[in-house]
């Protein structure tokens, strides 16, 4: 089995043996190799096993990127010890086998570019999913500008469809953890001239500024809780 050690802060948390023919990495638990941070994209990259139990590494064309050994990569095959940076998580890369090496033609194949950024983890970077609109186009037919900040986590969340959901499954819009939250667990909706956020599970139910609610029309300022997460509903003119 391949082992992948994360690191954070040059302190390993977690060590997977894995010998899966695919592994995905990304924050969604499903990933094979689940790092829980808004900095990383819901589903942020996948390694591919071939016959001669090589990996080869794949970005999603994330926002953040991937990077190996301090490059980033659109693909490449990984050698021994080869050190995986996603956001300011760091993989270890060790194959099982003593004789492992990389071939030079396959090596040819990553794509290089600017050595890893620096993140501050105080001001997480949204994933390419949360950040698909520029600003103006997050104005609704009564011209307000609506989002939502989760507060914990400080990521900005434009409202910028008609229809959003919030809830635990990757074809959310929102994605939210905790407790009883299942896919769709609520959704707002803009609707002559007002933001509503409603329940949309028997047992979704959420909290607005303290208050248990099965739907709530939006206030600049209300904080909204579901799950695990809170949020600040703001919106300017």
């Amino acid at each position: 089995m391949a082992k992948f050690s994360v690191s954070y802060n040059n302190k390993i948390i977690k060590t997977y043996e894995l010998d899966d023919a695919v592994i995905t990495i990304g924050r969604l638990p499903e990933n094979k190799i689940c790092i829980s941070n808004m900095g990383i994209s819901r589903r942020h990259a996948k390694l591919e096993k071939d016959a001669n139990n090589n990996y080869t590494l794949f970005d999603f064309n994330s926002l953040n990127g991937t990077f190996v050994n301090n490059k980033k990569v659109s693909k490449a095959l990984l050698a021994p010890k080869d050190v995986i940076t996603i956001g300011k998580y760091s993989i270890v890369f060790e194959p099982d086998g003593p004789d492992f090496t990389r071939p030079a033609s396959v090596a040819q194949q990553a794509v290089v570019a600017e050595p890893a950024p620096s993140i501050d983890e105080s001001k997480e970077i949204p994933s390419k999913e949360q950040t698909s609109m520029a600003p103006e186009q997050a104005t609704g037919p009564d011209g307000l500008f609506s989002v939502l900040i989760e507060t914990n986590k400080h990521v900005v969340y434009k409202l910028d469809k008609q229809f959003i959901t919030l809830g635990a499954s990757e074809n959310d819009d929102i994605f939210v953890s905790g407790f009883l939250v299942g896919e769709g667990h609520v959704e707002i909706e803009r609707t002559d001239g007002e933001v509503w956020i409603r329940s949309q599970k028997f047992m979704g139910k959420f909290r607005v500024n303290g208050r248990k609610k099965s739907s709530h029309a939006l206030r600049h300022k209300d904080r909204i809780e579901i799950g695990s997460s809170v949020f600040r509903y703001m919106e300017n003119g």
